[in-house]
């Protein structure tokens, strides 16, 4: 948090140690839960306010959707979500960007975001199973 415009308090660091232990991508409601177990005094619309400054700083990753979720993890990648339960998982690949193409759009390439969806393990498994019931 050094290099940003932010302050550095206990519940701040606390706020963002934990998301950056999660691989999750927690809700606000779900990071909010972890973080009180460690600090007691925590309120809930301090996790939902140093969110969103912590995004805006750049310290975290956003992913939009209903409910947004959270991630701790800023170096570049994607994210494939299950169609079914939700879950998130980062995932790392090297896409090749036509830059020649978008600058013929009339565009210059500041980030891209690949978003890809399937089922997870476990809810591949259910389907299957009720397929075979």
């Amino acid at each position: 948090m050094k290099e940003t415009n932010l302050k550095i308090t206990k519940q701040r660091q606390i706020i963002l140690d934990e998301l950056r232990k999660l691989m999750s991508h927690p809700t606000a409601d779900q990071l909010y839960d972890i973080v009180k177990r460690r600090h007691k005094g925590m309120g809930m619309c301090t996790v939902y306010r140093n969110l969103e400054q912590f995004y805006k700083e750049g310290l975290i990753g956003k992913i939009k959707g209903n409910p947004t979720r959270y991630d701790g993890n800023i170096s570049p990648h994607n994210h494939i979500k299950c169609i079914h339960c939700g879950k998130i998982s980062d995932i790392f690949i090297d896409i090749p960007v036509n830059t020649l193409e978008i600058d013929k759009l009339g565009y210059k390439l500041q980030s891209y975001k690949l978003e890809i969806n399937g089922l997870c393990n476990k809810c591949y498994k259910e389907s299957r199973r009720k397929k075979n019931v």
